[in-house]
């Protein structure tokens, strides 16, 4: 009889057991897919009194839908709408009297933050973004030349959603060309609290004619305008205060060993500009380091050592002879030498560290760092930096002298 009690009450406790379990399975706070309007880009702009956000919103029906090509009564992939307020999370709040879908920002790729907002400060967007769970700190930051909106209402060829469009562009960009960084938001964070509170953000813009706004314009086989990325944004902490452009970001990326990979064209002498070929970089390493001398001052060291493969030679030396190789090796050096001056020498005159200088002495050298920090500013305008750049030339190709000089011979 005790034995019988006994496994009764194991049941009845298993059985209460696996009933609570069912009743915990599942996320508490789930929302429904059919409930949410996913944005793919959000832009950020600013009038003077109020914020504007504007929003990408995915059409899943459209993105589904397998027939493309901008053909007569096909669904654009995305809508985009907008929503002001006197504060940012105000005027997304409004998006629930015109949407009939609540707002998802964790798929969101880029903010495009319009040059007037810019010029304001977003640090209440940065605010958002570290209170909000919906809110990816991983997302792109570009800055627009004009209204944010207009670049997410563009319609851009090869990708369904110009959120992801955009995203690729300036990936593609950071990892074959170099010329721009893309900067995701808690890098911008990071940056505004360190002692060099200086982020370059990329500009983007609409170039050539008109605008591509509706998913007719598709058809045609050629745009009169595009989104291209244009001039480097300078921000001090929250705040854009001037521009660079993309020669003196070249050389900005080159000091701080940003360089992931690129086609680097120099002339054939050490003195010349009129670029005959180019060297495709597959290894870039740069060292920036504060020298101090007997008299107490401090200048900067960068070693930079390059090493990529020949891809172009409208130079009349043959790269097949060892020392002949070494004149073209020293021709990209004088040229990358030249470029990097001028990117410090640029900074230096308008007080920008956007070496990180300021973050290194604190690091390495605090003493020091505690003398100059009351007029770094003062103090960084004065600095000079002596370039080491050691180019290695590893392959030449499967061609020895130059293709012209070639056909001369050919021809005698």
């Amino acid at each position: 009889m005790n034995l019988s009690r006994t496994l009764l009450r194991c049941v009845c406790l298993g059985m209460l057991t696996v009933s609570l379990a069912l009743l915990l399975t599942g996320c508490w706070d789930r929302r429904e897919l059919n409930d949410l309007a996913i944005t793919s880009a959000t832009a950020l702009d600013w009038d003077g009194k109020e914020w504007t956000v504007s929003y990408q919103v995915v059409i899943p029906q459209a993105i589904a839908n397998p027939n493309t090509g901008g053909s007569p009564g096909q669904q654009a992939p995305v809508m985009v709408f907008s929503t002001s307020g006197g504060s940012i999370r105000g005027a997304v709040q409004k998006s629930s009297q015109e949407m009939p879908r609540s707002l998802f920002f964790s798929h969101s790729r880029i903010l495009v933050i319009g040059q007037k907002a810019a010029e304001q400060g977003i640090s209440q967007m940065m605010d958002i973004f570290l209170r909000n769970s919906d809110s990816r700190e991983t997302i792109s930051v570009l800055l627009a030349e004009g209204e944010g909106k207009q670049i997410l209402e563009q319609v851009i060829p090869l990708e369904k959603m110009q959120g992801t469009a955009i995203k690729n562009l300036i990936e593609n960009e950071n990892k074959h060309g170099s010329n721009y960084k893309q900067v995701r938001m808690y890098e911008f964070m990071m940056n505004n609290t360190s002692d060099s509170p200086y982020t370059l953000i990329p500009e983007i813009h609409i170039s050539g004619k008109g605008e591509n706004t509706t998913i007719s314009s598709l058809k045609a086989t050629s745009f009169e305008n595009k989104l291209k990325l244009g001039r480097i944004g300078i921000f001090k902490k929250d705040k854009l205060i001037g521009y660079f452009d993309k020669l003196v970001q070249y050389g900005v990326t080159f000091i701080n060993n940003s360089v992931d990979g690129t086609t680097y064209y120099f002339a054939c002498s050490q003195d010349s500009t009129d670029y005959k070929a180019a060297l495709l970089v597959n290894h870039s390493k740069s060292k920036l380091k504060p020298v101090f001398g007997q008299d107490g001052q401090m200048s900067m060291r960068l070693t930079v050592d390059l090493q990529g493969n020949l891809v172009e030679n409208g130079c009349k030396e043959d790269p097949s002879k060892p020392e002949e190789l070494k004149k073209l090796a020293s021709y990209v050096s004088a040229d990358l030498n030249r470029l990097i001056l001028h990117a410090f020498q640029t900074a230096t005159s308008r007080q920008l560290d956007v070496f990180g200088i300021a973050d290194l002495l604190h690091k390495h050298h605090p003493a020091k760092w505690k003398e100059f920090k009351d007029h770094w500013p003062e103090k960084f305008a004065e600095l000079t930096i002596e370039p080491e750049i050691h180019v290695d030339i590893a392959r030449i190709g499967m061609s020895s002298k130059p293709f012209g000089a070639q056909i001369e011979e050919s021809s005698e």
